[in-house]
Parts: C-alpha cells; sequence; structure tokens
C-alpha cells in the first residue's frame, strides 16, 4: 500500500497544477522581479558611465572664454535644444568681473541654478560641478607658482590607495539586493499554493474530509507541506537561473563589476534553498490555519512576507556582522550566498547549521499544525 503522505502530496499537487493561473502568478515574482531589478541597474549603469556632452544654459559666457573652453573640454557645452517641460534648466551664471578678478588674483563668483533634488539631472549636476571645480583648482595653482609657491604644499598628505577589492566583492555590493529577489521568491512562489490548501480547503469545506481518511493529521501536514514546497522551490530555481543569465547583458565591466556563476555555484545555491522553501512554506501554512478565512490568509502572510525582507535588509546594511548570524534561518542563507558571490571560501560548518536549524524549525511549525488540526476549532474556522 501506498504511503498516505505520498498520496496527499501527490494530491495536492495534482490540484494546484490544473489551476494554471494560480501557477503563473506563482511564478512570476520569480521571473519579473530579476527582469526589472536588470532594468534598473541598466538604466543605472547608463547613467553612471555616460560620457555624451552635458547641455546647460551659461550665462555670461563672453566674459570667460578659457573657463568655457575648459568645459567644452570636460564635455560641458552650450544647450541648443529647449528643455522638456516641466524640467528646470541647468543654469551656470559668470561673474561679469571675471576678467578684473583673475587680474586681482580674488574670487570669481560663478553661480550654479539647478534643481538639485531631480534625480534625472543628478549626474549632469554633479558633472558641472567637478568641472568647475577642476578649473578652480588649475587657477589655485598657477596664482602659488607666479607667487613663487610651490603648489605642492597645499596636499600636506599624499594619499596612495591600493583597492584590493575583486570583481567578485565590487558584484557583492551590486548583488546584496539582488539576492533578496533569490530569497524571497522562495516565499512567494510557494504563498498562493499554502493558502489554497489550507484556509481555501477549510472555506470549501473539504479540510474535514481528508481528516476522516485513514492517516494522521501529520502525514496529511506533511504532505500538504512537501506539494507547496515543490512551487516554493521552483520559483527558486526559476529566479536563481534567470539572474546570472539576464545580468550576463548588462555592461557590468564598465563599473568594473563581474558576475560569472558556474554550474557548480548555481546547484549550491539551489541547495541553500531547499530548506528555505520547506520553512516558507511551513510559515505559511501554520499562519494559514490560524486565520479563520482565506482572505483573513491572504492579509496575514502579506504581513508575514515582510519578515524575510527585514531580516535581510536588515542584515545587508547593519554595520556589525555577528557570527551568529551564518547560523541562523534566512540570514545563514544570505550570508552564504554572499560568500557565492564573493568567490570567497565557504563556512561549510555554519551553512550546513544552518540549513539544519531551518529544517528543525520547519519540522516544529508542521508538528504544531498537526496538534492544531486536532481541535474543531481550527478545522471549523470558529
Amino acid at each position: 500500500m501506498s504511503n498516505p503522505l505520498l498520496i496527499v502530496w501527490r494530491k495536492e499537487l495534482r490540484d494546484a497544477l490544473r489551476d494554471k493561473r494560480s501557477v503563473m502568478a506563482a511564478m512570476s515574482y520569480a521571473f519579473f522581479g530579476p527582469l526589472l531589478m536588470a532594468v534598473a541597474f541598466f538604466v543605472l549603469i547608463s547613467q553612471l558611465t555616460d560620457e555624451s556632452d552635458v547641455g546647460i544654459n551659461i550665462e555670461g559666457a563672453e566674459h570667460a572664454p578659457a573657463f568655457i573652453a575648459h568645459l567644452q573640454r570636460q564635455g560641458i557645452v552650450e544647450r541648443e535644444k529647449p528643455w522638456p517641460d516641466g524640467q528646470q534648466p541647468i543654469v551656470l551664471a559668470i561673474s561679469e568681473n571675471w576678467a578684473e578678478n583673475i587680474a586681482k588674483a580674488k574670487p570669481i563668483e560663478v553661480t550654479l541654478t539647478a534643481d538639485f533634488s531631480a534625480q534625472k539631472q543628478r549626474t549632469d549636476i554633479n558633472r558641472v560641478e567637478r568641472a568647475v571645480q577642476s578649473y578652480s583648482n588649475q587657477l589655485t595653482y598657477i596664482r602659488l607658482q607666479m607667487r613663487g609657491i610651490d603648489p605642492g604644499i597645499m596636499n600636506a598628505i599624499d594619499l596612495v590607495k591600493h583597492d584590493t577589492a575583486t570583481k567578485g566583492s565590487r558584484a557583492a555590493l551590486l548583488m546584496g539586493s539582488v539576492l533578496v529577489f533569490m530569497l524571497l521568491s522562495v516565499f512567494f512562489s510557494g504563498m498562493n499554493v499554502a493558502i489554497d490548501i489550507s484556509a481555501g480547503e477549510r472555506e470549501r469545506n473539504s479540510l474535514e474530509l481528508l481528516l476522516s481518511q485513514p492517516l494522521t493529521a501529520q502525514q496529511l501536514v506533511w504532505g500538504k507541506a512537501l506539494a507547496a514546497s515543490c512551487f516554493a522551490i521552483f520559483g527558486g530555481i526559476l529566479s536563481v537561473v534567470l539572474i546570472p543569465f539576464i545580468f550576463s547583458f548588462l555592461p557590468l565591466h564598465n563599473i568594473g563589476i563581474s558576475i560569472a556563476l558556474g554550474w557548480q555555484s548555481i546547484l549550491l545555491i539551489i541547495a541553500l534553498l531547499f530548506p528555505l522553501a520547506l520553512f516558507a512554506t511551513a510559515l505559511q501554512l501554520f499562519v494559514s490555519f490560524r486565520a479563520k478565512s482565506f482572505k483573513e490568509a491572504q492579509t496575514y502572510i502579506s504581513f508575514l512576507l515582510m519578515l524575510p525582507m527585514l531580516a535581510v535588509f536588515g542584515v545587508e546594511f547593519s554595520r556589525v556582522k555577528h557570527q551568529a548570524l551564518y547560523y541562523l534561518p534566512i540570514t545563514g542563507q544570505h550570508q552564504a550566498l554572499l560568500d557565492i558571490i564573493k568567490g570567497e571560501a565557504l563556512q561549510w560548518l555554519p551553512m550546513a547549521l544552518s540549513a539544519v536549524a531551518t529544517f528543525a524549525l520547519s519540522a516544529l511549525l508542521l508538528m504544531l499544525i498537526g496538534r492544531m488540526l486536532r481541535s474543531e476549532k481550527v478545522v471549523f474556522g470558529l
């Protein structure tokens, strides 16, 4: 006779696969999440590496021809086209007494007028500021030399930087936020199935029918959990495979970053997501069975999804990285993923203990759900 647990697993998996819309919704986050992130990074890289001329309005250009020539060499030119509607112009105004102040070695007033809060113009404004500052430094050196003073005295300390960062460690700065999609795809992909096989079955009055079959509550719970976990891990696999593929089309080399994940690294990342998929499903089933209706379960799990986000972002922006983070669920997988992206030596013992702790916590939640199903209040949603 077949194992009752496997029978429940096949039954729930078959029922979930019949709902094509639910399957597409479950996989949409894993597919479109990395795609949207790639588009955002492409726009950011394009802005950072854009070497085209910056067109601005220059007032009083006739007073400082040498300064204007310097700006043109830096890619700052007089704008010929009108500014788009709703966009404030960038205006550089040169004082009329430019030549007089140059002759007397006095400070020269140059006014930069722009909307410094405009994100689209932030790069252009920075380029104008750097061009003006570089010309100011040139004038300062010339004035010191004319007075017989070595301009080197302006630099009391000559700081020499030796950057030991690798392309992998630079990639970790970029991929830190992308890794969140790998982790969250596990939580999102199995969410709809987890709610449907718990709160949904209770509303359809089929939960008590399942409990009346010759199987234990634990077998029923584990069968449901494994079915939802299949969707969760499939979403994680889809995300892990798509991210390196999609990001390979980005010009990351322009900012000194390289992302090259071999099949061994991809398989290791997938292995890290397996216990996390079971934990996400167990957590969602626990919350869904505690809710009194399908809509209430959706509301609770929507708030529940903030838990992994807060955990990952809290670690990402925290200045203190405690070693205990390598041993905990979610944060342990996140730290291991960062080490893989950086190309650093993996901490196998913390990685294994984190997986064991994640699995143990999942088993504890599923055991509690099995005990909950012994109560009529939970079964009938009273």
